[in-house]
Parts: structure tokens; sequence; C-alpha cells
């Protein structure tokens, strides 16, 4: 029988169907085969795995391996071990590297070698693995904010550490991007977080730059495969963050063995390098079988949930009223109870230092120890174990130090060249990020203000006569004269010849028409373009002779080449900060932000180590 015209045959919809069955096998085999291919252009440089070798051998230069594991260990970057020879060893679970220790380890490093092939590599740990020693108890926190909350925390660790006698489980140093901050929350998911913070089967973003991608509009971005929106996801947040030994900044070996006589102490304080923040890493390395046995974790539900009081020199005997205080006398640091001592407004809880001192597990472990009263110093031991450790960190980043001296320089050949009326000059920090200090910002600002110009009045005070002779035209004429051979024989400014950079021109030529008494100053700020904000215009028409780190192009070069090897994050813009820092408190006097931990570093630490003879003057 013949089909009706317009009706398809049995034979045809199988055949269609036939067709259509393979077609999408087709497809689907395209697909899979789709997913073990690069197909993101800017990465087919790194697809092959002789690229990824290269990337190891990278590593192997600086006599250096790194361990990465994998996400179900919930381990994150960067062990870091001392083999002459790079070992890389594949599985579905782990990438490991063999450790062994090398003589070297024992030897106390130089500062920063800049590029990281020296014999002695800031990258790496002073501190390298080793077993923990038979009775050893550990003390353990979760680090934290930003850098100099994190090294308000690390303080208060080392002399809670002593006073427990423990061993401080050292963390590293988290720098990154405010988008992969890692902000105070709840142990399990603090825990969480540093846990996310791992390596693993993104190595290849190592390589890749993403300032250098090209931005892509509407169209680009839809028509981006899954593959390609994952890959370019991942490589931007890749180097948003990294970890640093805190020895790369800061003399921590010193710290810990000239405690030696400081309050009474006797031993070294110890330390246990903890690279890794999971509870996985505490059984693995510290010979720990069950958690729940010998840890003690303080599970705090608030950012200041506890006060550790000191309560070593408490007299539990003596109660107020007792018949031995005499009329009027005062319950002094002896005499103490607890009952008498009121918790601090921000924090809800008190743990007294005689029970911590007490607790029997191998590892004593808190959420957060941030905060500048977080343990208390009231005895002379305490006090003297706070001032000593706080005063004992000597930032030891050589490039940090050659770049603020590079500044320095700079800032004297300007001083001269200007006439100024008095050497050196003025260092401020101005906080305007964040919060309470975007919002105090013109406060804050104009307190600033208010001080320079009480320093003006204080200098010309002092400097009276050398303004009148200026006023002279004879003396004026000689001290040009002066002034003309000198800066012969100091180098001219490379930044005077720098036509492309528009905000240091117009930095020297307003300079060079202000009064002789106005201040040279130098501002350590989070502000963007300091010099076309609004928020400064007045600032710097009052004070035309105000510098900021742009101004030092040189200072900023020498930092900017600076990458970590292990992870080849651009050290920059964590390092620019503390020479921020340093370079501020190299000025003749200090006016920071109020409630800033930035600025109370400057002006507790930075500034009375530069200035041990002025301390006092001007307070």
């Amino acid at each position: 029988m013949t089909s009706k015209q317009g009706y398809l045959t049995k034979s045809e919809p199988r055949s269609r169907n036939r067709t259509l069955f393979i077609g999408l096998i087709f497809f689907v085999v395209l697909f899979v085969v789709a997913l073990q291919v690069e197909w993101v252009p800017y990465l087919n440089t790194y697809s092959s795995k002789d690229d990824a070798t290269v990337v190891l051998d990278s590593a192997s230069r600086h006599n250096r391996t790194i361990s990465i594991t994998n996400n179900n260990d919930n381990d994150y970057n960067n062990e870091f071990n001392s083999n002459d020879q790079t070992t890389a060893k594949t599985t579905t679970t782990t990438t490991t590297t063999t450790t062994t220790t090398t003589a070297a380890a024992t030897t106390r490093p130089e500062p920063l070698q800049l590029d990281g092939n020296k014999e002695h590599n800031p990258f790496i740990t002073m501190f390298p693995p080793r077993p923990p020693v038979e009775g050893e108890r550990f003390l353990a926190y979760l680090p934290h904010s930003g850098f100099h909350n994190q090294l308000i925390t690390l303080e208060t660790a080392l002399r809670l550490a002593v006073s427990l006698n423990r061993t401080l489980l050292l963390p590293p140093l988290y720098l990154s991007h405010k988008k992969q901050a890692l902000v105070w929350k709840e142990p399990p998911v603090l825990l969480k977080q540093w846990s996310d913070r791992n390596r693993t089967g993104v190595d290849y973003c190592r390589n890749i730059e993403p300032a250098t991608w090209p931005r892509k509009n509407r169209k680009q971005r839809e028509a981006m495969t899954e593959q390609e929106r994952l890959t370019e996801h991942q490589c931007r947040f890749y180097h948003l963050w990294t970890t640093t030994p805190w020895t790369y900044f800061y003399d921590i070996p010193k710290i810990l063995s000239d405690v030696v006589g400081v309050a009474g102490e006797t031993t070294p304080i110890r330390v246990f390098s903890r690279p890794v923040i999971t509870m996985e890493w505490l059984k693995d390395n510290l010979q720990v079988q069950d958690l729940q046995k010998e840890m003690y974790f303080f599970n705090d539900t608030s950012r200041y949930e506890y006060l550790i009081v000191d309560d070593s020199e408490t007299d539990y005997g003596v109660k107020p009223g007792d018949e031995n205080t005499q009329e009027g006398e005062q319950v002094g640091h002896s005499t103490l109870i607890p009952e008498t001592m009121a918790t601090e407004g921000k924090f809800s809880k008190r743990l007294l230092l005689t029970d911590l001192q007490q607790r029997p597990e191998k590892i004593l472990h808190f959420g957060s120890l941030f905060a500048t009263d977080r343990f208390e110093a009231r005895s002379q031991r305490q006090q003297d174990l706070q001032r000593y450790i706080s005063k004992g960190m000597d930032l030891w980043n050589q490039a940090i130090l050659d770049a603020t001296k590079m500044a320095e320089d700079q800032i004297e050949v300007w001083s001269k060249e200007m006439g100024k009326l008095v050497e050196g000059f003025l260092g401020v920090h101005l906080r305007t990020e964040d919060g309470i200090f975007e919002k105090g910002a013109p406060m804050n600002l104009q307190r600033i203000v208010v001080w320079v110009e009480e320093m003006v009045k204080q200098d010309r005070s002092r400097y009276s006569s050398k303004l009148r002779r200026r006023a002279d035209p004879v003396p004026q004429a000689l001290q040009a004269a002066e002034a003309g051979a000198q800066s012969a024989q100091i180098p001219a400014s490379p930044i005077l010849t720098t036509a492309t950079d528009e905000a240091v021109p117009t930095f020297l030529e307003r300079c060079k028409t202000s009064p002789a008494e106005s201040p040279m100053i130098f501002m350590a700020t989070d502000v963007h373009q300091p010099r076309r904000t609004p928020l400064l215009k007045e600032f710097l028409d009052k004070f035309p002779c105000t510098m900021f780190l742009s101004d030092f192009r040189e200072s900023d070069a020498l930092l900017e080449k600076i990458r970590n090897p292990v992870d080849n994050v651009r050290m920059w813009p964590y390092m620019v900060a503390l020479m921020d820092a340093n370079l501020a408190a190299k000025g003749r006097v200090f006016q920071g932000t109020d409630r800033s931990t930035f600025s109370a570093y400057i002006t507790n630490h930075l500034w009375p180590e530069y200035h041990p003879e002025a301390m006092g003057e001007y307070w």
C-alpha cells in the first residue's frame, strides 16, 4: 500500500531518529573532549604538562619544594621544605614532597634578599618542620583581619605562650585584597575560610596576570564558556591573597631568644610553625590521637568573647573589708580578687590566667586573640613582657628599609632645593576607608590640620632668628649661593626630569613657591590618587609641600618587582603599606588617626625606635 501524500512511511521516522541520536552522541563526545582542553586563549601557553614542569622547576631554583593537598584533606597551600631536588608525585588525593632538614635551617638567616635566590630565602619559614618533644604542650589561635591586627594578636599570643609555658603554634601572616579578607567569624566559619585558602588545582594561575587581560563587553562575557568563566574567576582571586612567614618582615628569632633575662625568664620562647590552619593538620603534625580529649577549644561566639585576666599576683585569701586591710588602703594588685575585677565593657567573659595555667590538655586553642587589651598586664612581670615583645618587633625587611632610605634621601634633596627653614619633615597618617574612618575622615583630617599648624608655630618660635636672617638680603644671597653649591654636589632628583608624571611636577612647582616656613609633610594614607581627591584639596592648598608615597618613583620601583616565589603573587600591595608607615615614622614628629591600629603601630613602636632621644619632646 502506498502512503498518502504528505505522510511519512514507517521507515522514515526511524531513519530520522537514528540521525538525531548519532548527532547527540557526537555533541556529547565533543563536550567531554572540550572539558579536557583549555579553551581560554590566554591559557594556551600554560596548558601542557611540560609547562607545569617548568613551574615546579622554577620553585626548585629557590631550593624549595611546595606541598599542596587537595580539598578533601582541607589543607591549604605552602608546606615549605628544604630539598635540593624537587620530586613531584601527582595522585588523586595529594601532591607531596620529601622533607629533609639542612644545617642552614638552624643558622640565623640574614634579612630579605631581593631576588629570592640567595642562601637565605625570607619567604621560607625559619622554623622548619619538626616532631613535637615528649610532653610538649601547645598554644594556638585563629588569626584574622588585616596586617596590623594580626601583628597585635601575635604579640598577645607570644606573651600568653610565655605565661602558660606552652609552645606557640605560629601561623603564617595572611595578606589579601579586601575581596579576600579574613574577617572575624565564629571558629567553625573562620576555620572553613582558612581551609578555602588553598592553591589546589589552580597552580596554572601563578603565571597569569589578570591585570593584563583585555576587558570584555557584555556580549563577549555572555559568549564565554563555563570553563572560561571558572578559569577567569579562579585566576583573578588567585592573585588577591598570599601568605608569608612572619620572619619575612620581622626579626622573630631575636624576640624568641632575647627574652631570657626579661621578667626573670630563663628560657627562650618556643614556637612550632603551623603553615596550615586546620584541625586535620593538628592531628597529623602534633601526634594527637583524639582532639576531643587532647585539645581544649575556646569557641568564642562574639569578637570580644573573653578577657584574659592577669591574676598572677592575686591573693585569693584576702577579701574586701578584711580586718588585715588598713583603713583607707586601696585594694592593690596583690589583694585583687576575681569578684572585684569588673570585665571591660566590650568583653563578655573573663578567663583567669591561673586557671589557664592549670589546663592539662596538650593543645589550648583559642579563637580570636585580637585586641590590644585582650590579655591584661597588671603584674610587673606581664608589663615587662608586654613592653619587651612590642618593642622587639623590629622591621628587618631589607627591601622596605632600602626603599625608605631612598625616599629619605630624596626628601633631603628637595628640602635643600626649596631652602626650607627646618630640616626633616612632619609625618602624618590619615585613614579614610572602612566604617568609622570613612565617616570620620573630615574630622580626622581637621585634627591633622590643627596639629600641623601648631608644629608650624613652634618652628617659627624656635627658628625666629633664622627667619630674621633670611629677611636680610645679604645673608639671603649668601645662603642662596651656599644652597647652589650644595645642590651641585647632590645628585639631581630623578623625579624632576620625569615629564610623564603629572603629580610630581605639581608637587615641586607648588612647593617651590611656598614660604620657607611651610613644612615638608609626608602623609601616609589609604586615599587613592590623593592629589586629585576633593577631601585633600584644601589641605594641599594650605600645605603645598605635602608628599605621598606615589611621589617616590625609585622606592616604588624597588618594591614593585618583588614577588612571593611560592605562589608568584606580587608583594607590592602589602609592602607599600609598611613602607608608608616606616617613612611616616621617620618624620621628626608624627600625628596619626584616632583609633587606627596602623597609626598606633607607628606611634607606639616605629617612631620611638627612630627617635629615642626625642621621646616626650612634643607630647
